[in-house]
């Protein structure tokens, strides 16, 4: 009895050790003085003609104030630590402008070099991931190198950098705006390229796509919940059997320990008498079959940027999906 509940022991560690390592972020290194979304940074860009939200986190009951084009909001830390102002409408803005946040007697940060234009959402699979000095793109990138610093278009890159796919959604995330456009999604930068021809404004790309990835990973949990179809209500279900907090789950998981057992129990009987071992029990309860299962890249890739202000979002994804055009 006691190898039998050892062995349930080990099951039961390396599947939360699963569920804990959809990727591991990295190293943590000091807190910045005010911990913030993490789309806001140095070199950002913010949407235009819109009411702009911005949030963070600071200790409980801490009011917290942000600073940014002759715009002054305050809001008040929630008992979780969550802050939220909402800037008014934003004029368009190609000039580096400051943006200070600062808590009430205490902390204050400054992020430099933000503009104001437009913002899209670039997400999906390897196609929009392939980054422009791997394309056809790699010839405007010649044309850039002749160019001053001041003659490049305005065009900026965010990606957050600390987790691709993860079992629940990420608040706390880190990521940083590039101007290395070679690097950029050669789909959304030529896209943005295009934008910026044609509207004369600065253009952001909030990134958040990955290869190899089906359109099930990129679909919040929400987007299951109400379904009418059969397919969408059949991953809802499995989200459930995830989620500890619910009775599916409670189910799910002793009916899966329960399998397990069963097997090994036979196994035992067969290895003193003599016969052929049955297969124990590997496939666990929920959506933890990879972490490219349903809603792993949304939680990680794009919960910790919503509700970063948007003009709209361009998608690219497909292939993941090749076969499934009737729940696609």
């Amino acid at each position: 009895m006691k190898i039998l509940t050892s062995f349930a022991s080990r099951l039961l560690a390396l599947s939360c050790a699963f569920a804990l390592i959809a990727v591991a972020p990295a190293q943590d290194e000091a807190p910045p003085a005010i911990e913030l979304g993490a789309p806001f940074g140095d070199s950002a860009v913010l949407q235009q003609g819109q009411a702009v939200p911005v949030w963070g986190w600071s200790k409980s009951g801490t009011e917290v104030t942000v600073q940014f084009a002759s715009q002054k909001k305050t809001a008040k830390a929630d008992k979780e630590g969550k802050w939220m102002v909402k800037l008014d409408k934003l004029k368009t803005n190609a000039k580096p402008a400051e943006m200070k946040i600062s808590e009430k007697g205490g902390k204050s940060r400054v992020l430099k070099d933000i503009l104001v234009g437009e913002v899209w959402m670039a997400s999906g699979q390897s196609n929009m991931q392939w980054i422009l000095s791997k394309s056809a793109g790699r010839e405007l990138l010649k044309q850039f190198s002749e160019m001053e610093k001041d003659e490049l278009p305005a065009i900026r890159e965010f990606k957050v950098s600390n987790y691709y796919a993860h079992l629940h959604p990420i608040e706390h995330a880190k990521g940083g705006w590039s101007k290395d456009f070679g690097n950029f999604s050669a789909i959304a930068f030529a896209f943005a390229h295009k934008l910026h021809g044609e509207l004369d404004v600065p253009i952001g790309i909030l990134n958040c796509s990955f290869s190899q990835t089906a359109i099930e990973a990129w679909t919040p949990r929400i987007g299951y919940k109400d379904s009418k179809s059969d397919y969408n209500k059949a991953i809802a279900a499995k989200l459930l059997e995830t989620d500890p907090s619910t009775p599916e789950h409670k189910k799910a998981w002793n009916a899966f320990y329960d399998s397990v057992m069963e097997a090994v129990e036979q196994n035992q009987k067969i290895a003193k008498e003599g016969g052929e071992f049955v297969e124990i029990p590997k496939k666990t309860p929920g959506n933890m079959s990879s972490n490219r299962d349903a809603t792993w890249l949304y939680n990680a890739r794009l919960h910790p940027v919503v509700p970063y202000a948007i003009s709209g979002c361009i998608w690219n994804q497909g292939y993941a999906n090749m076969g499934e055009g009737l729940s696609y």
